[in-house]
């Protein structure tokens, strides 16, 4: 059980870690939603920074943004879940419900969607994909990638949760105190 532990621990750090890398999209984002305002009012443009390639810049940094943070908020409890049906639960049945969860249906979607998401990104790559703008941005493969790290952030983000859940139904109380499952506190 503390092998478990310690490979929740590590997978949340390295989610921990990407959002955090991922967060500072955020500032560049701001930077170029102003900078690209500013020049449209203005009625000013500079050469290669188009209001097309600026509004796709934008874009690209929300899919940065959203794709790291993807794992990351499946871990800490921040992503949406409808809680009507198992508030009322208790805590070791909410336990055995996510479990079964990440087994029955996150477990399998991702064994579909990531290699799925890899051949999106590859033949993006082969082809040398860019905007469908005469003036857009080049590299869309970037974008396509990001889609694949974030499935690879959930798949890792279901594991640790999984292996919290194993933790808190069939460890000591000292390492179900450890697995600290958001999810399965009663508040």
């Amino acid at each position: 059980m503390n092998f478990l532990l310690q490979f929740a621990d590590r997978v949340e750090d390295a989610l921990r870690r990407i959002a955090d890398l991922g967060a500072w999209a955020f500032i560049a984002c701001i930077v170029v939603i102003t900078f690209d305002v500013i020049t449209r009012k203005m009625g000013f443009q500079l050469p290669g920074l188009g209001s097309t390639r600026l509004q796709e810049l934008e874009w690209h940094l929300h899919a940065v943004l959203f794709c790291t943070w993807l794992g990351y908020a499946y871990l800490r409890n921040g992503h949406v879940r409808i809680d009507v049906f198992s508030a009322p639960l208790a805590p070791r049945t909410k336990l055995w419900l996510e479990l079964v969860c990440c087994l029955v249906f996150a477990a399998p979607y991702l064994w579909i969607a990531l290699p799925n998401a890899y051949d999106f990104f590859m033949v993006s790559l082969r082809q040398g994909e860019s905007s469908d703008a005469p003036t857009g941005l080049p590299y869309r493969w970037v974008v396509k990638f990001l889609l694949f790290v974030a499935f690879l952030t959930v798949a890792a983000a279901v594991a640790a949760v999984a292996a919290r859940c194993l933790v808190a139904l069939y460890g000591t109380q000292d390492q179900q105190r450890r697995a600290q499952v958001p999810f399965a506190r009663q508040d």
